[in-house]
């Protein structure tokens, strides 16, 4: 027969046992049912060097976002603007990625702000070439999906 020491640890490990199941259940959830991915095509005609540029959204809704200042500079601080009209965004970072060499992983995640407006900072690296063609993605979640929309743009050092 088993003592009343052996039992009770036996039920603590148990207990742990659950605990860590559904801890982990819980944090893998995201990856097991990851949101719906939405990829909108490049506006070639914009140009974030000019000004802000704009997107519709499938299912309605605008999309518009801004570099500042302009030429946007390399190793100095950038503003980041996202307004959001006529959908409900709840969160939005922008992934900035060199389109013909690799750079390493630069992804702020933006402060939300009142009505739609979300705002943030990043730098981007210096580069070994005079000009470097970058690819910013504005990836919003909205409604369990994730929406990504292109930007294109050039620095020169």
């Amino acid at each position: 027969m088993k003592s009343f020491s052996d039992k009770l640890l036996w039920g603590i490990i148990v207990l742990l046992a659950a605990a860590l199941a559904i801890t982990a259940a819980v944090k893998l959830s995201p990856l097991l049912n990851p949101p719906q991915k939405i990829s909108l095509p490049l506006n070639a005609a914009c140009d974030l060097q000019q000004g802000p540029c704009a997107t519709s959204l499938p299912g309605g809704g605008r999309l518009e976002f801004s570099l500042e200042p302009r030429p946007i500079p390399v190793l100095k601080p950038l503003r980041l603007q996202v307004r959001a009209t006529g959908f409900k965004a709840g969160s939005v970072e922008v992934d900035f990625a060199g389109v013909d060499m690799k750079m390493a992983f630069n992804r702020p995640r933006l402060v939300p702000g009142k009505d739609g407006l979300f705002t943030g900072e990043a730098t981007l690296p210096v580069c070994v070439r005079d000009k470097m063609a970058w690819q910013a993605t504005v990836l919003v979640e909205s409604d369990g999906k994730r929406i990504a929309v292109p930007f294109r743009f050039e620095t020169k050092r």
